[in-house]
């Protein structure tokens, strides 16, 4: 793969990592050229709908099943529905043959600068990363959730960096769990009231010129790619 590829994972439900992955590829694309975010978890989908263009004509992962061996990325590419400069491959409630995906994901890696991989909560082609971003919440059972996928990032040897969903009153410090999870921070992500609104216009997360979801988004992409962190 000649260009980044971005997992995004969730530690728990319900922290955002679908409308984060969109608008990680919607934000990049004023940066690196062709971007592509891609449903990457076995029995997930609709991705789409996140990012605004499930009505739109365009391939999914279900046109793609009976496909072998190598994949052209620029022809799917171009086949992708988007509203804006980001494409979106989805899926409809089920995974595609593991080698159809892992073929798909390679070719769109050969042509965009950025390919962005919605792990939802599975580790399932996190392997076919360059590096990951884990999404953990900030209350107990959340923190014991990153705790757990934590210690699998490490198995797995991708280099991982934390993405905080922070709220206020947080007992610790982005910081401090960074430290606890033994990974590097990233960046937080705060609730925006905006995204929600912004969706029931149709209009993709990201595409706000500025905003928390932006802000935050904007800062992930400048960080540094992680490195492997070893126990």
């Amino acid at each position: 793969m000649d260009h980044r590829v971005l997992g995004v994972i969730g530690a728990s439900g319900g922290l955002g990592v679908s409308t984060l992955a969109v608008a990680l590829a919607v934000r990049a694309s004023g940066l690196v050229g062709a971007t592509v975010a891609v449903d990457g978890a076995p029995g997930g989908g609709a991705l789409d709908v996140t990012a605004c263009v499930e009505h739109l004509p365009g391939l999914r992962w279900a046109d793609l099943a009976g496909a072998e061996g190598r994949i052209d990325g620029a022809a799917l590419l171009l086949e992708l529905p988007a509203d804006g400069p980001a494409r979106v491959l989805a899926g409809r409630g089920s995974a595609p043959p593991d080698p159809v995906g892992r073929a798909a994901v390679a070719g769109l890696a050969r042509v965009c600068g950025l390919t962005v991989v919605d792990l939802g909560g599975s580790t399932w082609w996190a392997d076919v990363c360059t590096d990951l971003l884990l999404v953990v919440g900030s209350t107990a059972r959340q923190l014991a959730d990153g705790a757990g996928v934590a210690d699998r990032l490490h198995d797995l040897g991708v280099p991982a960096a934390l993405v905080l969903r922070s709220g206020r009153g947080d007992g610790l410090s982005p910081e401090e769990v960074a430290g606890h999870l033994d990974l590097p921070l990233a960046g937080t992500v705060r609730d925006d009231p905006r995204v929600p609104a912004d969706a029931d216009r149709g209009r993709p997360p990201g595409s706000r010129p500025s905003g928390a979801l932006v802000g935050a988004v904007d800062a992930l992409l400048s960080a540094p790619t992680p490195e492997v962190v070893g126990r």
